[in-house]
């Protein structure tokens, strides 16, 4: 079936291939891996490399105030509602080359071959390459998609630009503004007035997103795309567990107000939860400990708290158990705790109207049309406050991402850009 396929690609699959592979050196360390967080010198690098993609292609690139680069095929009408094709450039640390960038590179390859054909759609279309969506360097993501929607989110959003920070130290603020001195396209980021990024909703038709799997479901299923039916919702935050420093040798345990043993306790008990969920899953990926000697009691430890569902209800409830018991069982134990919302955001269906297109372009092809939701959040969550959405899966071999063994394969790469190219069509 993928070998009949690929007889009949109107997409340029060596073309879009080449520009993964380039793109994935880009950052990439000695096991492979590939770093490029947001606003750091490899991200920076890596825009750069795309805005002169974007400029060979005569796309008409420009960049908004919070960094989101763009290019364009204005339509006979530009004043219709645009098409959006996009994804993300960053990755999380020694992550893999396809999560995001393969996205992002795909939409190029959609507007080039509009180009090649000779055919100006009716309405404008546009790619783009969103900001920071993994959060990675300042565990502040979806900055990108969030500046786009704007509305009441827009002071929230500037306000964590202010307070978060690298492991350096330097704020996400300091380091959009840094990023604003590098010159041409650069210098139209502007933090303190992110607001100007914001799209209205009558100016977009639709968002596309073409992503890796990251799970096993279509490499079980033995299909290279499948058709995602939503996105699960997300709670993120971080909990300080505040108790009492001491020695390890003279402080008995009866007196001991260890913030470790406490968190340990609370991770347990998130376990649990999320296991009696049915549902929701729940992850504590990165803890601190402080003062963190050998041998003195643990008085304070900071953890963070990833909590997902498809269903909103569901994942609100879980929270809730989630966070009742981490305050119980730290006050059962004369220790003191407080929790920090982070970022919320509610799961979204795929657009009725962009998955029927996804399907027809699928059965075009005569390949098997395949639907699952999405457990990994992307851009398109955000979006589904701004339009209509919807997510084509490629498939991930045996599952793995952000890991320096990410892989997709070229025919799944070119079936995934195919098929993403024909919805276009379908939505033009």
């Amino acid at each position: 079936m993928e070998a009949n396929f690929m007889e009949n690609l109107t997409i340029d699959g060596n073309r879009l291939w080449n520009q993964i592979m380039a793109f994935g050196k880009i950052g990439e360390g000695d096991n492979g891996g590939v770093t490029r967080t947001s606003f750091d010198q490899k991200d920076i690098e890596a825009r750069k490399m795309f805005l002169k993609l974007l400029e060979q292609a005569d796309l008409s690139p420009y960049m908004d105030a919070a960094g989101n680069i763009f290019g364009q095929i204005l339509g006979k009408n530009p004043e219709l509602p645009a098409i959006l094709i996009g994804s993300h450039l960053d990755t999380v640390n020694s992550g893999g080359r396809f999560d995001g960038a393969m996205g992002v590179l795909m939409g190029v390859e959609v507007l080039c071959t509009l180009k090649d054909k000779g055919i100006q759609p009716e309405r404008t279309i546009k790619v783009v390459s969103l900001t920071d969506e993994e959060g990675a360097r300042f565990d502040y993501a979806f900055v990108g998609s969030t500046a786009l929607v704007g509305t009441e989110v827009t002071e929230k959003l500037k306000e964590n630009l202010s307070s978060a920070k690298d492991k350096d130290g330097i704020t996400y603020l300091e380091a959009m503004r840094q990023a604003s001195l590098e010159g041409e396209y650069f210098n139209q980021i502007n933090p303190d007035h992110i607001e100007q990024a914001q799209v209205s909703k009558k100016d977009v038709k639709a968002y596309l997103e073409v992503h890796i799997e990251q799970g096993k479901v279509l490499e079980n299923e033995d299909l290279a795309v499948g058709v995602v039916t939503g996105i699960s919702g997300g709670e993120w935050a971080e909990v300080t567990i505040t108790g009492e420093a001491g020695h390890a040798g003279t402080t008995w345990m009866t007196e001991r107000k260890d913030a470790l043993t406490a968190a340990a306790e609370c991770i347990l008990a998130i376990e649990k939860i999320a296991q009696d969920s049915s549902g929701s899953v729940a992850t504590v990926g990165k803890l601190e400990v402080k003062p963190g000697s050998s041998n003195v009691i643990p008085g304070r430890v900071d953890f963070t708290l990833d909590v997902r569902d498809i269903t909103n209800e569901r994942r609100i409830n879980t929270v809730t158990k989630i966070y009742d018991s981490i305050q119980s069982l730290v006050a059962n134990r004369g220790l003191k705790c407080e929790i920090r919302q982070v970022q919320s955001l509610s799961s979204v269906m795929s657009s009725p109207s962009v998955m029927k297109a996804v399907k027809d372009s699928l059965k075009e092809l005569q390949y098997p049309v395949y639907e699952l939701p999405s457990g990994a959040a992307h851009d398109s969550m955000v979006l589904g406050e701004l339009t209509d959405i919807g997510m084509i899966f490629v498939r991930s071999k045996n599952g793995i991402s952000h890991h320096p063994n990410e892989w997709s394969s070229f025919e799944d790469v070119a079936l995934g850009c195919e098929v993403l190219f024909r919805t276009t069509l379908k939505l033009l």
